[in-house]
């Protein structure tokens, strides 16, 4: 199922959200033991609900997917506003932006004027969570940003999303990821290529 901060991430008004995504008559409520994270409201609409020049995130019908396996334009496109906007040249990155929303008929105002970085980063955090969905970098993406980090050590989120147990929407819910980055190498791995004294960690410092 969807999940709620996905549908979150989209900025109002944009087509994308309207054209691949219903709204369902009462939540879907998941397994209660394993929390409240999979609660949605929210279907993906197989093949788009039809508004002309507006992308389509799934379609089922033989020949109608479209598969990404690597990179794409898109995803590029957006590491390069990235990178301007943490260099401080947030000109230059609104324009990519909205260069990527106009190709995916997301029908969004331009970014323009004077944005802090701040403001820019958020833009482009949400542009990579639906610009780039179903292209395997979401978690990559929180990973970098330090959402999965503990909210002691600065990550998580807040202001989320989440439907309760019993249907009731919260839109103002703190949720403590505290995810593991990155696994050990494998022993079986250090076995035949052992480490130097060079070498990039093979075990997580963050792992007791």
């Amino acid at each position: 199922m969807l999940s709620e901060r996905l549908i979150q991430s989209f900025q109002p008004g944009d087509q994308r959200l309207d054209n691949n995504f219903t709204q369902l008559g009462s939540p879907w409520l998941g397994n209660a033991d394993r929390g409240n994270i999979f609660n949605t409201r929210w279907e993906l609409a197989d093949g788009g609900n039809g508004i002309a020049g507006t992308i389509v995130y799934s379609d089922r019908t033989p020949g109608g997917e479209e598969l990404f396996m690597a990179g794409s334009w898109e995803e590029n496109e957006l590491m390069k506003a990235e990178a301007h906007i943490y260099k401080g040249n947030i000109a230059s990155a609104l324009p990519i932006i909205n260069a990527v929303r106009t190709a995916q008929g997301a029908g969004l105002a331009p970014l323009t004027g004077t944005l802090t970085q701040a403001q820019a980063v958020a833009q482009l955090r949400s542009e990579r969570r639906v610009g780039l969905l179903f292209r395997n970098v979401s978690f990559y993406d929180a990973r970098r940003y330090g959402i999965i980090d503990p909210i002691t050590s600065g990550g998580g989120v807040s202001g989320a999303v989440v439907v309760d147990g019993t249907g009731h929407v919260n839109t103002n819910a703190t949720i403590n990821y505290n995810f593991l980055d990155y696994w050990h190498v494998p022993d079986n791995e250090l076995a035949y290529n052992l480490p130097s004294a060079d070498s990039a960690p093979v075990v997580n410092p963050k792992v007791n």
